[in-house]
């Protein structure tokens, strides 16, 4: 299957009703107010140690990947 076939599957999948957008929308605003952004760390600010599950359900210690090289890490919160 093409590329541009694969992206638009998966744009489809994952477009939302304008209701839906507006939830999140008003949900980010709420948490943006509680002032969370200005504590969270910058980029480049080296994280505290911390150790979570993976996709499937493995623990990941952030030593063991900072033991691996350099690291982006991602929190997705999903749609849930």
């Amino acid at each position: 299957m093409e590329l541009q076939k694969k992206l638009d599957g998966f744009r489809a999948n994952f477009e939302m009703d304008i209701g839906r957008k507006t939830n999140l929308d008003n949900e980010a605003l709420r948490v943006k107010s509680t002032g969370v952004e200005a504590r969270a760390l910058k980029a480049g600010q080296r994280a505290p140690a911390f150790e979570l599950p993976d996709m499937a359900g493995n623990k990941v210690a952030l030593a063991q990947l900072r033991a691996e090289g350099p690291l982006a890490i991602i929190f997705y919160r999903g749609l849930w």
